[in-house]
């Protein structure tokens, strides 16, 4: 039988970062502060048993698997010490499988986020973040003709209903405004509009090469935006990615 593996403070530090300080199957914070220290309120749960029951083997048998060594990295997430007890005990297929899509989620989110540094984005993207942001009036904000609406041929069904609603109003909302933003910083940076279509759509073209979900694409392409914009407002970054959706470099 394998013996459960002391993980290293390294391996701790990654797997605490995965879920962003929270137990993902109850939002519960996994440390706390006491008198100028943090301690740990969460442990590393193997997601297939370290050593399964007969019962387990079975349930689990057709199950996909993080990796054939129980004690990889891979194989463990970050989880309060109650969500471990439950999970453990009794062990579930459809629990199972809902820690193992979170794991892949956060695997695939990472292993996107290590391109981030790689597809830059011209500076003058700023520019129009801040007027989205900063723009008060609404006579500035005419809406986009729905019949001139290009997402409804664009969308599949990995694009969820919600999402693709909120799509639909930031292009209609705010397609013209963003448009007229954009060519106020062509005539000041000559063909920096060019530039910067271009990099989104090659960071979009490299997602959509191993990633099929156009939910996952176009939430990946707003917080890179939002990454390589210096953490300036998600908000905007998803207005702008919606418009090149409208303009065809995503999707």
């Amino acid at each position: 039988m394998p013996e459960r593996r002391k993980l290293s403070p390294h391996e701790n530090a990654i797997l605490l970062a995965e879920v962003e300080n929270m137990c993902p199957f109850d939002a519960k914070p996994l440390m706390y502060e006491k008198n100028g220290r943090n301690f740990k309120l969460w442990e590393g749960a193997h997601i297939y048993p370290l050593n399964p029951t007969k019962e387990e083997i079975e349930i689990l048998k057709d199950e996909e698997r993080m990796h054939e060594d129980v004690n990889n990295i891979r194989n463990f997430i970050a989880l309060c010490g109650d969500c471990h007890k439950k999970f453990d005990n009794p062990r579930t297929v459809e629990e199972y499988r809902l820690l193992l899509s979170i794991k892949k989620n956060i695997l695939s989110k990472s292993e996107t986020r290590s391109k981030y540094a790689d597809y830059q984005i011209e500076k003058e993207i700023k520019e129009v973040i801040q007027a989205l942001v900063e723009g008060s009036d609404e006579a500035s904000f005419i809406p986009l003709n729905l019949d001139a609406l290009k997402l409804d041929n664009k969308a599949d069904n990995t694009l969820s209903r919600i999402t693709k609603n909120r799509i639909r109003n930031e292009i209609t909302e705010n397609y013209l405004y963003v448009q007229q933003q954009f060519s106020e910083i062509d005539s000041q940076y000559p063909k920096s509009f060019n530039a910067i279509a271009s990099q989104v759509k090659s960071f979009h073209d490299t997602l959509s090469r191993t990633e099929t979900s156009q939910e996952v694409i176009y939430e990946q392409l707003t917080e890179w935006l939002y990454k390589k914009t210096g953490n300036s407002s998600i908000g905007a970054c998803g207005i702008i990615i919606s418009f090149f959706i409208q303009n065809c470099e995503v999707f």
